[in-house]
C-alpha cells in the first residue's frame, strides 16, 4: 500500500475498517465486538467508535506483537466481558466485503464441527517453485484459500491459546488448532471477500462496492 495504512485507507467514500465493522454490527448473530488495533491507531480507533452509531463495540485494545498474540488479548478482553460466550468469529479488519450471509453460513457450520473457516477452491493452475524453478504441479482439486471470517467454539479456541504447547509460529487460529491436533472444517467464502494488501485490491474492492450491501 505504499506506506498507507490499509485499515484506514479510504474506500468508495468510508474507510476501510469502519466498513468492516458496519458488517458485524448490523449481524443480529453478534451481540459483541472486540476491536484490536495497534498502539499507534489506538486514539483514532477510539475517536471512530465515538463518531458511529455502533453499539456493539464493547472495547478497543492494543494488539500484540503478531497476530497471534493479539488475537489471545482479544480472548482475553472477550472472556472477562462477556463470560457466559460460547462462540467466536476471528475476523481481518482488511476484509470489509464480508457479507452477513457468509457470516449465517459460518455459523450454522461452526455448530456442527466447533472450528470452521471461509474458503473457496483455488482456480488457478498451482506450481511449487524452488529457487525460481518449477519442481512440481499441485493436485488443484484438494487446494483451497483460506479467509476469514473463522468461527470457533469459545472456551476451545481460548485454550488453544492459552495451553503452554500453543505453537508460536502459527499464522491464523485454523493452524494453531491443527498444530494442537483439532479438525477444523470449510464453509463457503467468496471470491470477493478479498484482503486489502495492495493498490490492485483496493481499486478492485472499489469496483465490487458499486453493487455491494450488506
Amino acid at each position: 500500500m505504499q506506506g498507507r495504512d490499509k485499515l484506514w485507507t479510504p474506500l468508495a467514500g468510508r474507510i476501510t475498517l469502519a466498513r468492516t465493522i458496519d458488517v458485524f454490527e448490523a449481524s443480529p448473530l453478534v451481540e459483541t465486538i472486540i476491536l484490536l488495533t495497534s498502539a499507534q491507531r489506538y486514539a483514532d480507533a477510539q475517536i471512530l467508535c465515538k463518531s458511529e452509531s455502533w453499539q456493539k463495540v464493547a472495547s478497543i485494545v492494543i494488539g500484540g506483537p503478531s497476530r497471534q498474540d493479539s488475537v489471545r488479548i482479544g480472548l482475553t478482553t472477550l472472556s472477562r466481558l462477556a463470560p457466559l460466550c460460547r462462540w467466536v468469529m476471528i475476523h481481518d479488519g482488511a476484509r470489509p466485503l464480508v457479507t452477513s450471509s457468509m457470516l449465517e453460513a459460518g455459523w450454522q457450520a461452526v455448530q456442527i464441527h466447533q472450528a470452521v473457516t471461509a474458503a473457496v477452491p483455488v482456480k488457478e493452475t498451482m506450481k511449487l517453485v524452488e529457487e525460481g524453478k518449477i519442481t512440481a504441479t499441485l493436485d488443484r482439486s484438494q487446494l483451497w484459500t483460506v479467509q476469514t471470517p473463522q468461527l470457533f467454539s469459545f472456551p476451545l479456541l481460548l485454550q488453544a491459546h492459552m495451553t503452554p504447547q500453543a505453537p508460536e509460529d502459527v499464522t491464523d487460529d485454523v493452524m494453531l488448532l491443527q498444530r494442537l491436533g483439532h479438525p477444523v472444517s470449510i464453509f463457503p467464502g467468496s471470491y470477493s471477500n478479498i484482503k486489502i494488501t495492495t493498490h490492485d485490491d483496493l481499486l478492485l474492492a472499489e469496483e465490487l462496492l458499486q453493487g455491494y450491501s450488506i
